[in-house]
């Protein structure tokens, strides 16, 4: 039985996924097995993966319809034979050492490891060179913890990436299926069930930016989802102690929803569910406001954005107009 099962969700990326395999094969911790989850993809990524499958018996492919990314997570969870689990995005890249590292910081009373992540074109010089000492700081989850991740490691308190943790967590806390952005729905979860967490303060991750990528197609009303993983923050942290932390998330999510506003204005077709989100946001600034402090990025989101919008929609139309003459 391997201890750890790295779960790859593939799809539309035939020009990425030979190199994310590669990088967890190369690994220098071997006790691990595969699971590439070929969620319909229209190219030859399933056929990649298949190809793989034939060539290391570590290696294990499930095809299904496509579902999107969290079922094929879930579906992918529920066959792993490993007591933890290492999620990589099919277009992305991991250090050689980091399932040695991520696996080296964890025991019985520490349930989740964690690196730092970093985005580029291509990957960087330096990124495969071994080391012989990495730097790692032992944290008792609680409050304090949660706003440093938020503040200073953003990427670490949302995604799944980049992260070894234990099985049973992730199965208490599964992936809501037909959503996106449901890494920032369970996350928070996960590192909150968890006694301990080790962070390691190293770029072990390097991520490229897909354009087929769910997050990162044409802007449509699933873009709304955002919204819902921050509900569902502020959902869980409204029934704890933890007062400071569901502030932070306020403030988050009445930014995140200025922000979809004024993309919802962009286009006429979505006129009426812009007017929608401007209502909901209202009522809830009235709800929260004893409890949201206000800072430049807020100020300038709710009263340039959603209260007076007309000024950024004259900004929008004249950074589109300065990039058609200068094309």
């Amino acid at each position: 039985m391997p201890e750890i099962s790295v779960i790859v969700p593939v799809y539309k990326c035939e020009q990425y996924i030979e190199a994310c395999v590669d990088s967890i094969l190369n690994q220098t911790f071997t006790d691990f097995e595969i699971i590439l989850v070929d969620d319909g993809s229209p190219d030859n990524s399933g056929k990649i993966c298949d190809k793989y499958a034939s060539k290391d018996e570590r290696i294990t492919v499930i095809h299904q319809e496509n579902q999107g990314q969290a079922a094929a997570r879930n579906n992918a969870v529920a066959i792993a034979k490993g007591k933890w689990i290492h999620f990589v995005d099919s277009d992305d890249l991991i250090h050689p050492q980091m399932l040695e590292i991520l696996y080296g910081a964890v025991d019985e009373n520490t349930q989740i490891s964690m690196c730092e992540l970093f985005k580029a074109n291509i990957c960087p010089d330096g990124f495969c060179s071994h080391k012989n000492r990495w730097d790692s700081k032992k944290h008792l989850v609680n409050e304090e913890l949660l706003i440093f991740l938020m503040n200073n490691y953003y990427l670490i308190y949302w995604v799944v990436c980049a992260k070894l943790i234990k099985k049973e967590i992730i199965e208490k806390h599964p992936f809501t299926s037909g959503r996106i952005y449901e890494d920032g729905a369970v996350v928070f979860k996960w590192i909150n069930e968890a006694e301990n967490v080790n962070v390691i303060e190293e770029k072990l991750y390097f991520y490229r930016v897909n354009s087929d990528s769910t997050t990162q197609t044409d802007f449509s009303l699933k873009n709304l989802d955002r919204l819902w993983a921050i509900e569902e923050q502020i959902n869980f942290y409204e029934n704890t102690s933890f007062n400071n932390m569901k502030k932070n998330v306020y403030i988050n999510y009445a930014i995140a929803c200025a922000n979809i506003y004024n993309r919802l204005l962009e286009d006429k077709m979505w006129a009426k569910d812009a007017q929608k989100l401007k209502k909901k946001l209202k009522s809830f600034i009235r709800e929260k406001r004893k409890f949201i402090e206000f800072n430049e990025d807020w100020v300038f989101s709710l009263v340039y954005g959603v209260l007076y919008p007309k000024p950024i929609r004259a900004i929008l139309r004249l950074k589109r107009y300065v990039k058609n003459i200068t094309k």
